[in-house]
């Protein structure tokens, strides 16, 4: 069996990268992610998810990183965990549709929480970003799909080696601390499909950022751990997917894939939005009285990972092709509002949402056709080459700032979060990302006596 050094190719990668060298598109890219990441940062911290993350962490407050809109600090792993859970909280976080994967919502979550403890400035986050990013998004290109057939969650697993390469890069680890840094978080790398559709899904996020947390700190304190995670028979490509591929990596620095970066539109999993764009463009020419069955054709992924039958709360919709074209054909949009326990009820929907069938037809998860048949036997069709904020057909920035604007605004004011958004576009020139912090830290909610 080969034995390439694919661990060094990373830590070598991350530890030598210098911002200014990295293409002004990946950089406008990296700041977008982070603008989109607070926002939904902040929109997942009023879900439930985040009380039950903050009543098992209740003891641990005070510390030096803010828990996004909680109104409250705590220590850097556990700022880590609560704000990488509600980054994913809602589904609506970015995601790279070439290796599945949600690159953003844990690495940003440690990184502010350790950025605030450590005092770094806004460069010093942003280059730790791209190396982070870079890391997990070149491995999730060969490894992404794989893992995804053997019932493992991408997200789960190899945003835990990019955010840990992220966070010791921004404490300053050399190489061999690296190396190990990212070995004790590959060790502790998991997260699996079947907790889709359950709040087991956003803490895959969660556990990712606070585990690379825990990790750069230990290497840090002398702890050790593997210096070749990535390599060898043993190593974590081989052992989860079977895959040893000496060329892993190999585009590391040459093509950046946080260019290809995907802002949703949608708060679902980003595999189904090619067919709800589609759906939202034939609810213009089908009659919804009249529909008598719906031909879905869509990728492998999606199959596999998005398609539950009968969804009956608002999380397993985010995972239902069914239910979200269903929903999407008889209204015509598709708002976070649809993927509520509230909206899974409707009789309507749910009647359509049986009549959707899902065809494996496509490799790329930004692909499909959606065809409708009418009880007079007349059909409409709609093929969808690129969703909407995927590579081929991306959200401007001025439409990741509107997003921005509509998620932050409830939990922070207007004039707050354009604070918020002019800080971002100047993140390189920030001083203090505590000033950050600050911004979106929020109230803590009142609490209800006795």
């Amino acid at each position: 069996m080969t034995q390439t050094p694919l661990t060094s190719r990373f830590v070598d990668f991350a530890g030598a990268l210098d911002l200014r060298e990295v293409p002004d598109e990946a950089v406008r890219a990296a700041k977008s992610a982070i603008l989109d990441w607070l926002g939904v940062t902040l929109a997942g911290s009023a879900e439930p998810l985040a009380g039950a993350l903050l009543a098992a962490r209740a003891g641990d407050r005070g510390g030096p990183s803010t828990v996004v809109g909680a109104g409250r600090t705590a220590s850097p792993e556990t700022a880590a965990l609560v704000n990488g859970a509600c980054a994913h909280a809602l589904d609506f976080d970015d995601y790279l549709a070439e290796g599945v994967i949600h690159g953003t919502a844990p690495l940003v979550a440690a990184l502010l929480a350790v950025a605030e403890d450590r005092g770094r400035t806004g460069a010093d986050l942003l280059a730790a970003f791209v190396a982070g990013y870079e890391v997990h998004a070149h491995l999730s290109t060969v490894l992404g799909q794989p893992l995804i057939h053997r019932g493992y969650h991408p997200t789960g697993v190899l945003t835990h080696l990019g955010t840990a390469i992220g966070v010791g890069r921004l404490i300053g680890l050399g190489p061999e601390l690296l190396a190990t840094c990212l070995g004790l978080a590959g060790t502790q790398a998991a997260g699996l499909l079947a907790s889709f559709g359950t709040m087991g899904k956003p803490l895959h996020s969660g556990k990712a950022a606070a585990d690379a947390v825990l990790s750069a700190s230990l290497a840090e304190a002398g702890y050790t751990g593997s210096t070749s995670v990535l390599d060898g028979e043993r190593g974590l490509p081989v052992v989860l997917t079977g895959i040893d591929d000496e060329q892993l990596g190999a585009e590391l620095g040459t093509r950046w894939l946080v260019a290809d970066n995907a802002i949703k539109p949608y708060a679902a999993c980003g595999a189904i939005h090619a067919s709800i764009d589609a759906a939202i463009r034939l609810s213009r020419v089908v009659d919804p009285a009249r529909i008598d069955r719906v031909r879905c054709d869509v990728s492998a992924v999606t199959v596999r990972a998005a398609a539950i039958p009968r969804p009956a709360t608002g999380l397993e919709a985010k995972f239902s092709t069914q239910y979200a074209v269903a929903s999407a054909l008889l209204s015509g949009t598709s708002p976070a509002s649809h993927f509520t326990d509230g909206a899974t009820g409707r009789a309507d929907v749910r009647a359509l949402t049986e009549r959707v069938d899902l065809v494996s037809t496509y490799e790329r998860i930004t692909r499909a056709r959606v065809e409708v048949t009418q009880t007079d036997g007349t059909r409409h069709e709609d093929t969808v080459d690129w969703a909407k904020g995927s590579p081929g057909n991306p959200m401007t920035g001025d439409d990741t700032a509107r997003k921005f604007l509509d998620l932050a605004a409830n939990r922070i004011g207007p004039s707050v979060a354009a604070e918020v958004v002019a800080f971002v576009e100047g993140l390189e020139k920030q001083s203090d990302l505590r000033d950050l912090a600050a911004l979106v830290r929020g109230s803590e909610p009142a609490r209800a006596d006795g």
